[in-house]
């Protein structure tokens, strides 16, 4: 129903609206990182803002899921942006109902429902069952037997988009179907003990996203970071172009791994995999992306997800702790000026130096 319009103008000209499109989203999405990047480049940025923004969409432009959503007219980023903005903006009300239209267009984005869920933003999850009650309306108005087909079968069936197990697949699910395969050759990785492990991991990623999630909007880069990190890995499908979110993931990680050989450990194994994408990694190694018991097709296929997953559960065990620990002691707002304790302390009949208690 979205699209539907596309087809009022030749196709040429559709192609170039949806590349112009998703290049104004590119460039805001962009925009948004450079607001939340680090305060140690806040005069670079201050001073140079549109030479920062260039560079920054053109960086943004050299990741895998950005360029290959340019390169197959794809809506991910069109539906990041839309949904960026709907989690930032003080009107929230609209905001839930834009992301609430975007999950009616493609179902992934209503795992943002968790950010206002453990921030007890009630009139942004209002907006959001309006938002998406509204499109499954109009769709049925519309689209009548086109939306008994989707929601009646298509919706329930992560199959209808591809091969879950495909090396292109990074979500959980695709994780897990990889590892039954690999157990059970003869296997499609479909079982019941497929869906109980899937279950489960969706389960665990929900609740550790809840707890490391902050309980208020001060903390926009950990909001964006767990809500995306959650929203991907519990996706019975996230294709490698769907990961359009990847900066705001990658800062939040940032901010929770301390060690730097960590750090430069995981840039090594995942740089490759953001920049070329898994499918050309598994041509130039000569893998077929189909077989699950390729160490190839495990590297470009799970490794993001995997280290993703156990940041987040790091992240949350984090978060339980220090609301576990006792409130630290109230320091006053202001203290005398050091003459004055000096003073203070000399009339007790006490010699006081530099440096002293």
């Amino acid at each position: 129903m979205v699209f539907a319009p596309g087809a009022l103008l030749r196709p040429t000209s559709s192609a170039v609206l949806m590349e112009l499109l998703s290049c104004v989203a590119t460039a805001y999405l962009a925009s948004r990182v450079i607001d939340l990047a680090p305060r140690r480049f806040a005069h670079i940025r201050n001073s140079h803002p549109w030479c920062f923004l260039v560079l920054g969409t053109a960086l943004m432009c050299g990741l895998n899921p950005v360029w290959e959503t340019l390169a197959k007219g794809q809506i991910n980023l069109i539906l990041a942006a839309v949904c960026l903005f709907a989690l930032t903006t003080d009107r929230r009300f609209t905001g839930g109902v834009l992301v609430g239209l975007c999950g009616g267009i493609k179902l992934t984005p209503l795992a943002l429902g968790l950010v206002a869920l453990r921030q007890r933003d009630w009139r942004f999850i209002l907006g959001m069952g309006c938002g998406f009650a509204g499109s499954i309306a109009a769709g049925l108005l519309l689209l009548p037997v086109e939306s008994r087909l989707y929601w009646g079968r298509l919706a329930w069936d992560p199959a209808r988009t591809g091969e879950v197990s495909f090396a292109a697949n990074t979500s959980l699910n695709a994780v897990i179907r990889r590892l039954a395969q690999m157990i059970s050759p003869a296997s499609d990785g479909s079982g019941t003990a497929t869906t109980i492990a899937w279950g489960a991991a969706v389960t665990i990623t929900v609740i550790a996203g809840f707890l490391a999630l902050p309980r208020d909007r001060a903390r926009p880069t950990a909001s964006l970071g767990v809500g995306a990190a959650v929203m991907l890995l519990i996706s019975p499908v996230s294709w490698n172009h769907h990961w359009v979110w990847i900066p705001f993931i990658a800062m939040w990680a940032s901010t929770v791994i301390r060690s730097r050989a960590i750090r430069w450990l995981l840039g090594i194994l995942t740089l490759p995999i953001v920049t070329v994408g898994p499918l050309l990694i598994c041509r130039a190694f000569g893998a077929d992306a189909h077989d699950p018991q390729s160490l190839v097709v495990w590297w470009v296929s799970s490794t993001i997800p995997l280290a993703v997953f156990a940041i987040l559960l790091s992240d949350a065990v984090r978060a339980v702790r220090e609301r576990a620990l006792p409130p630290s002691p109230s320091v006053p707002d202001s203290y005398p000026p050091r003459s004055d304790l000096l003073v203070h302390a000399g009339s007790t009949g006490g010699n006081v130096t530099e440096g002293s208690a």
